[in-house]
């Protein structure tokens, strides 16, 4: 079952600023070293964001610690009412030790894309 992609605002605007930056043209126009179908890394995280798979140790995903404030903004987001335990993740494009980061909530049919960025421009 396909997933929907949700996008906070927050997260359009940010995206929009990275794709005008060439520190960002890898992320976007690059090659995953893995993928045979030579996919960019925002390809790739996208297509398993939308179909639900797995997505490779590569891109180290990890949980992140957030404030109750975003996380009554998920809940609001949510279709159902229902008492669920939110839990956002952060990945990085470019390998475990990558500065190119995607910031998500993901749920059983819907994710949402919450902030994209380094870490200088989300953690500071």
């Amino acid at each position: 079952m396909s997933h929907i992609l949700n996008e906070t605002s927050q997260f359009k605007h940010q995206l929009r600023r990275v794709r005008k930056s060439p520190r960002w043209r890898p992320i976007f126009e690059g090659h995953v070293p893995f993928d045979s179908d030579e996919r960019s890394p925002w390809d790739y995280v996208t297509d398993c964001l939308l179909t639900g798979s797995e997505i490779p140790d590569y891109f180290y995903v990890h949980p992140l610690h957030f404030p109750k404030a975003l996380e009554k903004q998920i809940k609001r987001r949510l279709p159902t009412s229902e008492h669920v335990t939110i839990q956002v993740l952060e990945l990085h494009f470019d390998g475990h030790n990558g500065n190119h980061l995607l910031v998500f909530y993901d749920s059983t049919d819907v994710t949402t894309l919450l902030a994209i960025g380094t870490h200088s421009d989300l953690f500071s």
